[in-house]
């Protein structure tokens, strides 16, 4: 799924040139010494945008792992039909990388987040792409702080009913939300203090807490339940990391 590709502008490529030691990038061993430097920049979550200026979020996590949130599969619909397992999340790895990380995810698309003449920038390799040539796309990268950058993900929700299986959820930067138990996947997130609060098309709403205490407990409303009374049912979310 990971992004669409548009032909490379040579434009786009101003500013990054071989002058600057990025192309192509010397590639650093991966060892926990290099994990824990690139610790203070590179871990977290990022907004990036693909080659279309589609937002997609990435979460860099200290272990090694990476999770980047849906891509343009589900964007341009805006969530109003059913969604694909494939189009809300893949699942990578990370390493140092020239003067930057790579996430090389397991459908063959690799994200590069480094620090460029401009700043923070991103760059994406596509399938079958050497790695050290020019990449497919660039673009900025914002590193996202606070509660919303906690609240950006992958989660598997229980549903209000108990004969249901748990469906997946992304909350993405931009306050999208999608899921792939609804005909209709969309919806919008915002945040209430440290609670995440969904409204979906479908005319659910899901709470979801990021307190210490009470960490990802959701709370559903069914569609024309009073939202000021109890819940339709309480659950415990998982965060697909």
């Amino acid at each position: 799924m990971h992004r669409s590709v548009a032909p490379l502008l040579i434009s786009s490529m101003i500013g990054l040139t071989c002058a600057v030691a990025t192309c192509p990038p010397v590639v650093a061993q991966a060892t926990s010494s290099n994990r824990a430097t690139a610790s203070s920049t590179y871990l977290g979550v990022w907004a990036l945008t693909d080659s279309n200026n589609n937002l997609f979020n990435v979460r860099v996590n200290a272990d090694g792992r990476a999770v980047s949130t849906i891509g343009t599969a589900g964007v341009p619909m805006a969530g109003s039909e059913r969604l694909m397992k494939s189009q809300f999340r893949e699942l990578g790895r990370w390493n140092s990388w020239g003067n930057g990380i790579r996430v090389d995810y397991s459908n063959g698309w690799s994200d590069w987040i480094y620090v460029g003449p401009s700043g923070l920038s991103h760059a994406s390799w596509k399938p079958g792409q050497m790695r050290e040539s020019i990449p497919s796309n660039f673009g900025t990268a914002v590193k996202l702080k606070g509660t919303a950058a906690d609240a950006v993900g992958v989660y598997l929700f229980p549903p209000a009913q108990a004969d249901l299986k748990p469906y997946t959820a992304t909350l993405v930067s931009n306050g999208l939300a999608f899921n792939d138990i609804d005909s209709h996947a969309g919806g919008v997130w915002r945040l209430s203090g440290s609670t995440v609060v969904i409204d979906w098309i479908s005319g659910w709403r899901t709470t979801m807490s990021l307190s210490a205490g009470s960490r990802l407990e959701l709370r559903h409303w069914a569609p024309g339940s009073n939202r000021n009374g109890p819940p339709t049912a309480v659950r415990q979310a998982t965060a697909i990391d």
